[in-house]
């Protein structure tokens, strides 16, 4: 697994090219956070890759809100850290 003990931050990830970012980053061995303005597919993406077996955290962010922006690196550093 060439992605092995990395971290990826996908953002548009509930859907098309994000979401399948996110499911091969996840089969590659990183540790996924996707993120969308829409809880469902957040939902769904994040089911789809835990069943295949990876390590996701699904987080609701708009990227044109710093404050959004903010809170998903500090909850991805937080889950996902060392």
């Amino acid at each position: 697994m060439r992605l092995s003990n990395k971290v990826a931050i996908v953002t548009g990830a509930g859907s098309g090219m994000g979401r399948a970012i996110a499911e091969l980053f996840a089969k590659e061995g990183a540790k996924v956070v996707v993120s969308d303005v829409n809880e469902e597919r957040i939902n769904k993406v994040t089911a789809s890759i835990k069943e295949a077996g990876g390590e996701v955290l699904g987080i609701m962010a708009n990227m044109a809100k710093e404050s959004d922006v903010q809170q998903l690196i500090d909850r991805t550093v937080d889950a996902m850290a060392p």
